[in-house]
């Protein structure tokens, strides 16, 4: 808190100076003011006028304007590797406290302290049962390796069998590598025009197979068409024979009460128009569809061509008598009849005609359902064949890669034993006075083995290690609920909140870094141009005078055109100097090249 009332204070001098310097302005004359009398900066106020942000105080001086900032320094639990966790209670300081080391910063809730030391208290048991299973490993383990170099020792025994039988060996490898070289060579050569070969096919048939499934989809079409043609056909086929029963009812009525010869005269029965849709996809399902569709359909309608025999005559009657009790006592038969049997012939006729219509629409909806049927049978064998060709050449590119990926290896090993053919039987005989030291190896090999199982034995003690070394740390500073500062400082950021959960890895608490001061500021396109970073600069407050910084940073800022473009430029402070953090301060740029007076008198502090 006094480091906040100290700059405030210094804030309300720097704005008394600025008002002063406003006041006096245009009349006062020309000033000096300087940095630390122990810093090298000799600054003028006639090369240091006072201007707006981002703006050239002399034709290669630039300025800015900028607000100082301190680095952090952090603190955190010193804990590694656990899952505990704490929750804050209270927050018992504030931003810009100033605390000694062992100040109390935050007060735990009980119910977090005792669950985050249970888990301590179990990470610990665990670590130690882990580390008891280890040793017990560690000595499995090692009796094993042990075990074994007998083992490798023993195997020199066999040294002069097993040398014996590598010599009588030796030819028949030699056969077998020349063997296997050769066919991944043969294979390597031939199989890629087998491939091309079956990729042309592969094409060819896909082509075909496109054009069969255009054909067979306009096919589907034209059956669909017609189907819907062959049942308006039979619709209108049965509204005739409706009308032509009507009418041939009548006349078989007159006619038998006129005496006259009527057998000639049928009625007709109607066309069922129950027809399954001839397939409209490709594959055995659709086929046996299509085969299904077409039986059905030719079952359906089969009837069309033949005519029925006459229906019962008592319902020939029972028409003629509704249509004489229609008729009019008065009426002449034998003109009914003459009418009737005219409107019968037309009747005939039109029956007739819807007939021809209906057998033509059949004919046609057949022949495209077959023809729909054919196409897609080759559709189905056209894919058959695109299929088998795929797997044919998935088949050839595996046993070509297979082939590729072995060649190096077996023609390595096929001339690796042909050169040393002579060579290999005095590598055996060195392999065999080398068994017969394989005493010396083994022992190695067993101490390599005993010191890797002590390397992983020593981890597992190290995570105990560390697990004993949470619990203690736990109770040394956390177990009696705070979190305590750990140095001195001038709090800047309190990591934690009240009632949240905080991991014991995490950082609780930063302070402001006074040794390292820096600010911020921002130029334009043209002005960046003219810094690099390593260049010196002046950081200037009426408050505290001049210091002496460099460019530590340049980075793009915002771009509000193209014409427009600003640069983030970081200018750090050299040590020991008056500025402190939230401090407004003018920078200068390129201050020495600006031929002001480097010699001006230095003014006090």
């Amino acid at each position: 808190m006094k480091q906040a009332d100290q700059t405030t204070r210094r804030k309300r001098v720097l704005a008394a100076v600025c008002a002063l310097t406003l006041l006096i302005g245009s009349s006062a004359g020309v000033y000096a003011f300087g940095a630390d009398p122990d810093t090298d900066a000799h600054i003028t106020d006639s090369s240091l006028q006072t201007t707006h942000s981002k703006s050239k105080t002399a034709d290669s001086v630039i300025s800015a304007d900028g607000t100082i900032t301190a680095s952090q320094l952090s603190e955190r639990f010193g804990f590694e590797n656990t899952s505990a966790k704490l929750t804050v209670e209270k927050v018992l300081v504030e931003t810009g406290d100033t605390v000694t080391s062992g100040t109390k910063l935050y007060r735990l809730t009980a119910d977090s302290v005792a669950k985050a030391k249970l888990t301590l208290n179990s990470e610990l048991e665990q670590a130690l049962s882990k580390l008891s299973q280890q040793k017990a490993q560690y000595q499995s383990e090692k009796i094993k390796a042990y075990t074994l170099c007998q083992s490798d020792l023993m195997l020199a025994k066999t040294a002069q069998q097993q040398y014996d039988n590598s010599v009588s060996a030796l030819d028949s490898k030699l056969k077998e590598a020349f063997d296997s070289y050769q066919q991944a060579l043969t294979t390597v050569n031939s199989t890629p025009s087998e491939i091309n070969s079956k990729n042309a096919e592969l094409s060819a048939a896909e082509k075909s197979a496109e054009a069969i499934r255009q054909k067979t989809e306009a096919a589907q079409k034209q059956t669909e068409t017609a189907r819907k043609a062959y049942e308006a056909a039979a619709a209108d086929y049965n509204a005739a024979v409706t009308d032509y029963n009507s009418a041939a009812s009548v006349v078989l009525y007159l006619g038998n009460a006129l005496g006259k010869d009527t057998s000639d005269i049928t009625l007709h029965s109607f066309v069922t128009t129950a027809t399954a849709q001839k397939a409209s996809s490709s594959g055995s399902a659709a086929k046996s569809a299509q085969s299904e569709s077409a039986h059905g359909s030719r079952s359906a309608h089969s009837s069309v061509n033949e005519d029925i025999s006459e229906l019962p005559s008592q319902k020939s009657a029972q028409t003629s008598q509704n249509s004489s009790q229609a008729t009019p006592q008065s009426a002449d038969p034998e003109s009914l009849y003459n009418a009737a049997l005219k409107d019968y012939n037309a009747q005939k006729q039109e029956l007739s005609r819807m007939k021809n219509t209906l057998n033509a629409a059949e004919k046609e909806y057949d022949t495209l359902s077959d023809t729909q049927s054919k196409l897609s049978d080759e559709l189905e064998k056209a894919n058959s064949g695109i299929s088998s060709l795929e797997k044919q050449i998935t088949e050839l590119q595996s046993t070509l890669s297979k082939a590729n990926s072995n060649l190096t290896k077996l023609r390595g090993e096929y001339e690796s034993l042909n050169n040393t053919y002579e060579t290999n039987k005095l590598k055996l005989k060195n392999k065999l006075d080398t068994d017969l030291a394989a005493s010396a190896n083994a022992q190695h090999n067993y101490e390599l083995t005993c010191k890797t199982l002590q390397s992983e034995l020593d981890k597992v003690q190290a995570a105990y290690d560390t697990a004993v070394r949470n619990a203690a740390l736990f109770e040394k500073d956390l177990s009696q609920g705070y979190i305590c500062a750990q140095q001195d400082g001038i709090i800047d950021t309190l990591s934690l909140t009240e009632g949240k959960n905080t991991g014991l890895s995490s950082e609780y608490v930063s302070y402001v870094d006074e040794s390292d001061l820096k600010t911020t500021v921002r130029l334009d396109q043209y002005e960046v141009t003219r810094v690099n970073i390593g260049d010196t600069a002046v950081i200037y407050s009426a408050e505290t005078g001049a210091a002496n910084a460099r460019i530590t940073a340049v980075c793009a800022g915002e771009a509000e055109s193209l014409a427009k473009v600003s640069f983030d430029v970081t200018v750090t402070a050299d040590k020991n100097s008056k500025l402190y953090s939230g401090q407004s301060v003018s920078v200068y740029f390129n201050y020495e090249s600006s031929g002001s007076d480097a010699s001006a008198e230095r003014e006090g502090d």
